[in-house]
């Protein structure tokens, strides 16, 4: 048997644990200690099957996955968890991230984000090497969507039937979430370095979902989309959240005061139909967004005024791809008509002199804007955008971007990342009403994460965002460092 670890956000006075127990077809109950004393879980651990279909010599689930809840010893602690289970003894080192972000003398609250993460393309296991020896620890991980890529590589002949699917796919979760483990390159090193929260994207299912693919066969039909969904969504739920089935949030609020931080799922209940009121987001998601956006209203002009932060799978500040290229390359938020909602959330909060950090990745370059409130003429919207953390492989055109590299090297000095983008020029405005007008502060390509570090500045915020390059060389690996930015509510 196998066991793998990895903390989850979790309320006050909470530890979460996703465990998970591989090999084996009758997982025994866990027993923990913390700081070396024993810890009776807050409610008994309940093993609940893997959905990979893959199944033992009895011809039942081997793999198997469960939420541990366990107390707090307090926020901003040092927690030294010990989990033995079937003669399998693991470790993990959970700092619980503060109450409150701290005044710049005392530091400052780091959230690591990151997104697209590309398994065979990490070699050496260099993501989990970096991000282990990130000069500031981060308090809280935000894995941005993309932690797997299901349709990938592209060649690859995916199943047509159940149970090979979801073998094949599951198999892909597998070495990514128990990389360490394994012995292999994998997001475990990245799970493992903080609380972590994962929202999903369109390659935690196949690109551009729910919308078929000319390059993918298995989403030439409505009947193989459905089975390709099912066992996408099934494995999404047990390895990127756990617990029972059906149980995944679609939405998730985490406050470190005075940020109020929410983040949401906008690509499991998407539909193919981008004019729909429900396209984009669960209902559970719309309500959240909208107690969000009461929390820090209400908190306006107050000794205690709120800073929002959101983040989803996709950038805002892109242009509005055409119908057609929706639905044939990659649809956009902006092509949904339930996006209204969340552009109408924050011109509000911007009219009401509310600021608001917008966190993503997918794109595939690093880049931060801030968004100029015209009405106000005040830099209240900014977005910061990390992605990826090891490119997807291209076939042909990563061949002939290295060729070029190649013969541009000839002439003069080759290009550090040949087969990555430049940050693209953000549109010149943003909003329902066009109220924002965006401008790029900071880009960058290349593989990344980045840390988000804000500390208090008297009634608001500053924010500095550190890009660490995930590259074998020092000299590239070198963080680069923009801001600070001024997050100051009226």
């Amino acid at each position: 048997m196998m066991l793998s670890a990895w903390p989850q956000i979790a309320p006050a006075g909470e530890l979460r644990l996703w465990l998970g127990a591989f090999g084996t077809e009758a997982p025994p109950a866990p027993a923990f200690t913390v700081n070396g004393a024993p810890a009776a879980p807050l409610e008994a651990v309940a093993w609940r099957p893997i959905r990979d279909r893959t199944t033992g010599a009895a011809g039942r689930p081997c793999n198997h996955q469960a939420v541990v809840r366990l107390a707090s010893l307090g926020a901003d602690r040092q927690h030294r968890i010990a989990i033995a289970a079937g003669g399998v003894r693991i470790e993990r080192a959970v700092h619980t991230p503060p109450a409150e972000v701290p005044a710049a003398l005392d530091g400052s609250f780091n959230l690591l984000l990151a997104s697209c993460y590309f398994q065979p393309e990490d070699a050496g296991g260099l993501l989990g090497t970096i991000v282990g020896q990130l000069p500031v620890r981060p308090h809280m991980t935000l894995l941005a969507g993309d932690q797997v890529y299901l349709d990938l590589p592209l060649f690859e002949d995916l199943p047509g039937s159940e149970p090979a699917l979801s073998n094949v796919l599951g198999d892909k979760y597998r070495r990514n979430w128990t990389s360490s483990a394994l012995g292999i390159a994998g997001l475990e090193p990245v799970l493992t370095r903080a609380p972590a929260l994962c929202i999903p994207d369109d390659h935690e299912f196949w690109n551009n979902y729910p919308f078929k693919q000319v390059q993918l066969p298995g989403t030439w039909t409505p009947a193989r989309r459905a089975m390709w969904q099912a066992a996408a969504q099934a494995l999404y739920e047990d390895y990127q959240q756990g617990g029972a089935p059906g149980s995944a949030p679609a939405a998730w609020r985490v406050d470190v005061a005075p940020l109020a931080m929410l983040v949401l799922d906008t690509r499991c209940a998407r539909r193919d139909d981008p004019a729909a009121p429900q396209g984009l987001m669960a209902a559970d998601a719309v309500a959240a967004l909208a107690a969000w956006e009461a929390d820090l209203l209400a908190a306006r002009g107050s000794a205690t005024p709120r800073i929002g932060l959101l983040a989803s799978g996709q950038a805002l500040f892109v242009e509005r791809p055409s119908d057609g290229d929706a639905k044939l390359k990659d649809a956009e938020l902006s092509n949904y008509a339930q996006f209204d909602v969340v552009e109408r959330t924050l011109e509000r909060l911007a009219d009401a002199g509310v600021p608001v950090v917008y966190a993503t990745g997918d794109v595939h370059w690093g880049r931060v804007c801030e968004a100029l409130h015209l009405p106000s003429g005040r830099r209240l919207l900014h977005e910061v955008i990390c992605s990826p953390s090891r490119l997807i492989e291209t076939p042909f055109a990563d061949q002939k971007a290295q060729l070029a590299n190649t013969l541009r090297g000839l002439f003069g000095r080759r290009q550090t990342w040949p087969r990555h983008a430049e940050p693209l020029t953000p549109p010149a405005r943003f909003g329902r009403a066009r109220r924002f007008a965006p401008t790029q502060v900071f880009g960058r390509r290349g593989d990344q994460v980045a840390l988000l570090q804000f500390t208090r500045a008297g009634r608001g915020l500053e924010l500095r965002v550190s890009y660490h390059a995930i590259h074998p060389d020092p000299a590239v690996a070198r963080p680069e460092t923009t801001g600070p930015f001024t997050l100051l509510p009226l």
